[in-house]
């Protein structure tokens, strides 16, 4: 119990050395996402060690860092930047596409569209597999009514993941932009057959068929 509340003491400390500082971002995260997961205060440092194996609680913790920099963009909070700034620099090297695709999010809504479609281009060249950068760049390419570039980026994605139902979707989307009445209801219906629950793809479906 003793070594329990002397790490407790720890983590209050590091949390208030660390708080206002990029890399402290990331410390918190780790420090708080191991404290969520402990159900009950072990007694021993031998009981942390056999109840929360190192492995699980750093990936643990890195998912929660990550999801707060996901929520952050999608809020156009800048804090996301050093968090991400952080997250790039980091000594394992094992943070991925991920920073560059939460940058170009934030990016897009704060309307730097020219910063976000690098942003997510950058994603894309770290993780070709990364489906969502695709879609964010194809979709920013639409808002602007660039259609052509919005579809090759669609075939580009299509190429990697054929089933994956948000790109039929968004094929459709930029085929009804172009007035292209039956390619779009092609694939809103092949989007929908991917996935049932894509309540947009079945909503413009029935607005085509009127």
């Amino acid at each position: 119990m003793q070594s329990y509340l002397w790490g407790m003491v720890q983590v209050s400390a590091d949390c208030q050395r660390f708080q206002n500082t990029p890399t402290g971002i990331v410390i918190i995260g780790l420090l708080l996402s191991f404290l969520s997961s402990c159900k009950e205060k072990p007694g021993t440092d031998s009981t942390i060690q056999k109840s929360f194996p190192t492995d699980s609680i750093q990936s643990a913790a890195v998912l929660s860092v990550y999801d707060q920099a996901l929520l952050w963009a999608e809020k156009g909070d800048s804090r996301v930047l050093s968090l991400c700034d952080s997250l790039l620099h980091a000594p394992d090297k094992q943070t991925g596409a991920s920073p560059y695709y939460y940058l170009g999010i934030y990016y897009a809504e704060i309307k730097d569209t020219v910063k976000s479609l690098a942003l997510f281009d950058k994603t894309i060249v770290a993780d070709y597999t990364f489906l969502e950068a695709y879609i964010e760049k194809a979709a920013l390419l639409l808002a602007q009514k660039k259609s052509a570039a919005a579809r090759k980026e669609l075939e580009l994605l299509r190429a990697v993941a054929p089933s994956y139902a948000p790109c039929h979707y968004w094929i459709a989307k930029v085929a009804a932009h172009e007035q292209k009445n039956e390619l779009a209801l092609v694939h809103y219906k092949l989007a929908l057959s991917l996935d049932s629950t894509l309540q947009e793809a079945r909503d413009a479906i029935r607005e085509l068929e009127k």
